[in-house]
């Protein structure tokens, strides 16, 4: 192809040593240029660790991670390069904090390298497209936590750098923005930037990511594309059922007709069943119950939660962030 890889990382391996703790155990990944590539885990699954390496805020135990073909440095003689090149959004404080919005923004933009004209050009289109005009002039300390993480995606996605790595970024974000932003981020990845997605919010990041990386307890336990890690469950299909509130079905008599692996959530029921038999089994809920008797009732197919919960054993609730 005659690129290099935006990202290499072989045999990556961060352990802490008081107390000792494995946070990241032999990871293996690559992201090409124009690439949206995933890590997907619950809190304490090493995720962050993994960053802070990316970017060379930690050094390594062992393995290596190549930026764009070359060895990344990190701790005192921290890369240079990762300040032009890679534009990181953690979850934590926004710097720049007693600026205005405006100004947090050119000012992020001037010192990647945009000329005063250029970093007054990309503020004014970003504070349109994250409809963050009317707060402009207003100092960035002094807004709502939802503001400022809208403030924190204009200044990672001014300049245009080659590498975005994103850790939850529509955390705090009024669900209105959210398709707006993921439109954003998938134009930025068109143009050739190559999109590190850190999450654990598998409903929206399986429809922009092109691969992912499921990460537990410090180690990838699956990665491909999202159909193809979902292919892996296409022989199965999850029956969710709603029973009315005053519809008169017994949830436990509903319960019994989906099969063994049934989940029972006051009014809620879920279970799944083999694909080719499921619309049956459906018909049979709904004849049985009778169609006044559920709210609701559907089928659904195999997600990346699911996947992480087959591979992982345990489900994408969060917990205490051990790395």
């Amino acid at each position: 192809m005659g690129r290099n890889p935006a990202y290499e990382v072989r045999n990556l391996r961060k352990v802490y040593k008081k107390p000792e703790v494995v946070a990241n155990d032999g990871i293996d990944f690559v992201v090409q240029p124009g690439e949206s590539f995933g890590l997907l885990g619950s809190n304490g699954a090493g995720k962050t660790t993994l960053v802070r390496q990316l970017v060379g805020l930690l050094a390594p135990t062992s393995g290596q991670i190549r930026l764009f073909g070359d060895p990344l440095r990190s701790g005192k003689g921290a890369d240079t390069r990762v300040g032009r090149t890679v534009a990181y959004l953690p979850q934590g404080s926004l710097a720049l904090g007693e600026l205005k919005v405006a100004e947090a923004i050119a000012w992020t933009g001037m010192l990647r390298g945009c000329g005063r004209t250029t970093a007054s050009s990309e503020t004014k289109d970003l504070l349109e497209v994250l409809d963050l005009t009317p707060l402009a002039t207003r100092q960035v300390r002094k807004l709502s936590g939802g503001q400022r993480r809208l403030v924190q995606i204009a200044m990672t996605l001014v300049g245009r750098l080659p590498v975005l790595i994103l850790d939850e970024p529509t955390a705090d974000i009024d669900p209105g923005l959210r398709r707006r932003i993921w439109e954003l981020l998938a134009e930025r990845c068109r143009a050739g930037s190559a999109m590190i997605l850190v999450t654990h919010d598998v409903a929206e990041a399986e429809h922009v990511l092109d691969r992912v990386a499921i990460i537990d307890r410090g180690k990838v336990a699956a990665a491909g594309t999202p159909a193809e890690l979902k292919s892996g469950l296409a022989h199965r299909t999850r029956i969710e059922v709603v029973v009315a509130e005053d519809g008169g079905a017994d949830p436990a008599e509903v319960a019994s007709l989906l099969g063994p692996s049934v989940k029972i959530e006051n009014r809620r029921i879920s279970g799944w069943t083999p694909a080719e038999e499921a619309i049956r089994i459906l018909e049979k809920v709904m004849a049985s119950s009778g169609a006044e008797a559920l709210e609701d009732a559907r089928l659904v197919t195999p997600t990346l939660e699911d996947v992480y919960l087959d591979v992982s054993g345990h489900s994408l609730a969060a917990e205490e962030e051990r790395s």
